[in-house]
């Protein structure tokens, strides 16, 4: 989940009532970041907020176009993903022919995936799902395709 804040991007983590914001550098109003075993993180600061604190609230799906059809990603969109080139889609039982005419193979009961690579993605599909008191809003979908999808997974740091 990500939170706008302040006109900045975060990732978020919902806390009860509250929403939890994350930032690898330290801001006003944020402390270090002490994990669930007592561990103070000095290099990873966190802040608590209610939530009509939020400029926004949202989570991301992603969404691969391969041989002209869109399906989920199972795979992490992370950065050690990203530089093995590793991407895995997949489809349910409900697409299970569709898959399986795609070179899809059965990995559970109900699934069938496969594994691509950078080149086999024809468009990546960013949908954004707003929550929380911003669901009202609606969803937001972007599709990127070429250098514009390379530009985004340029992005990734983590």
């Amino acid at each position: 989940m990500y939170a706008i804040y302040k006109g900045k991007r975060y990732r978020a983590v919902k806390k009860g009532e509250k929403i939890r914001i994350g930032s690898d550098t330290k801001e006003y109003g944020f402390t270090e970041y002490v994990d669930v075993v007592g561990n103070v993180h000095y290099d990873r600061f966190v802040k608590l907020l209610d939530m009509d604190e939020l400029d926004y609230l949202y989570e991301e799906r992603f969404e691969i176009q391969y041989q002209g059809r869109f399906f989920k990603i199972s795979s992490a969109l992370r950065r050690i993903n990203l530089d093995r080139d590793w991407f895995e889609i997949y489809v349910s039982l409900e697409e299970h022919q569709l898959g399986i005419s795609l070179g899809f193979e059965r990995t559970d009961k109900f699934l069938w995936s496969k594994e691509i690579g950078r080149k086999d993605i024809e468009a990546f599909k960013i949908i954004e799902m707003p929550q929380g008191p911003f669901s009202n809003q609606g969803i937001k979908v972007r599709i990127l395709e070429g250098q514009e999808i390379d530009d985004y997974f340029a992005s990734i740091t983590d």
